[in-house]
């Protein structure tokens, strides 16, 4: 989301996903190059390309090294070590318990670096998730039945020629799009599809979502439909095989799908993430019971001095001493 960012200290998370680019010039041109070649030259020997923990284990020492030598007003960290154990392990694994306790030991280091820099004391950190994360052992492809019912077109190496709908996977949730949207028949035919599937619990389907409700709940007005997966499975795009795939080991290996998944519902049980706030600015153990996602833009913006005008969000009064 940094990317070509006025950030005068800029290292984005942007990832080469065009045949044509590669992984430095991305990084270079959507960035600060000489601050992201100093990093690479100190710390990229920790790296192993994309994989957990190297990964954050590199972002740590960069951190660090960026606290000590710059001594920010503003730092945003992004670590996704819990993230990737828990989709590759699941939610309660000891792979995803071994990355909460490599986070508390990354938070150590980074509040060693406050201090050694003298910024400690003025300094608010925050600590937060943008997800929860659910279990799933059943993976749904809506587009195998879009392609048998000729609404999704492919060549004889399998990619896709010409499509008149198709599923796209927010792994909890998906969009169904209709190419044309005055093509009534398809929109007919779609319709049709996932009423028939959702009537049956086997299918993973748990509620189907109408353009009018994806509008009223800020979602992609552009799609036809969406649909909410039960708990335990999710959706993926894929256009072979069986509607319904169980996960197994080797699936998993060869990273063709996961055993824990986001995307969901808000309204999904036992699905929230965190927010932990200490330092300058912050009032001493407050307890927010619950507030949203949305919430956290105003709040924090209020901390740094800031209004962010109107917002779906709203300020968290309770947690701030200013």
């Amino acid at each position: 989301m940094t990317a070509k960012a006025n950030i005068d200290y800029n290292m984005p998370e942007i990832f080469a996903n065009r045949p044509w680019q590669n992984q430095v010039t991305i990084s270079l041109l959507s960035g600060s190059p000489l601050y992201q070649l100093d990093m690479n030259r100190r710390f990229g020997h920790i790296r192993k390309g994309l994989s957990q923990p190297e990964l954050d284990d590199f972002v740590l020492e960069s951190t660090v090294q960026t606290i000590q030598s710059k001594k920010p007003n503003l730092m945003l960290v992004h670590f996704t070590d819990l993230d990737t154990q828990r989709h590759h392990y699941g939610f309660s694994s000891k792979q995803a318990q071994a990355a909460l306790r490599r986070h508390d030991n990354r938070l150590g280091r980074i509040i060693h670096a406050l201090k050694q820099s003298g910024i400690y004391e003025n300094s608010t950190i925050i600590a937060l998730g943008d997800h929860s994360a659910l279990d799933e052992s059943m993976a749904i492809k809506i587009n195998v039945i879009l392609r048998r019912k000729g609404l999704i077109d492919v060549n004889k190496r399998g990619k896709i020629t010409d499509w008149k709908a198709y599923c796209k996977s927010c792994d909890g949730s998906a969009y169904l799009y209709v190419k044309n949207i005055n093509d009534e028949e398809t929109k007919s035919i779609l319709q049709k599809i996932i009423h028939d599937l959702s009537r049956d619990k086997s299918n993973g389907i748990e509620q189907v979502l109408t353009k009018k409700e994806l509008r009223t709940m800020g979602a992609d007005s552009n799609a036809y439909l969406m649909v909410e997966a039960l708990q335990g499975y999710y959706f993926t795009e894929g256009l072979n095989g069986d509607f319904i795939d169980s996960i197994i080991t080797e699936d998993v290996n060869s990273k063709k799908y996961t055993v824990a998944s986001h995307g969901y519902s808000p309204n999904k049980h036992n699905y929230t993430t965190v927010l932990l706030a200490s330092g300058k600015g912050i009032r001493s153990n407050a307890i927010i019971p619950s507030m949203q996602l949305v919430d956290e833009g105003p709040t924090l913006a209020k901390l740094l001095g800031l209004d962010l005008g109107d917002t779906d969000g709203k300020v968290i009064q309770e947690l701030l001493e200013i």
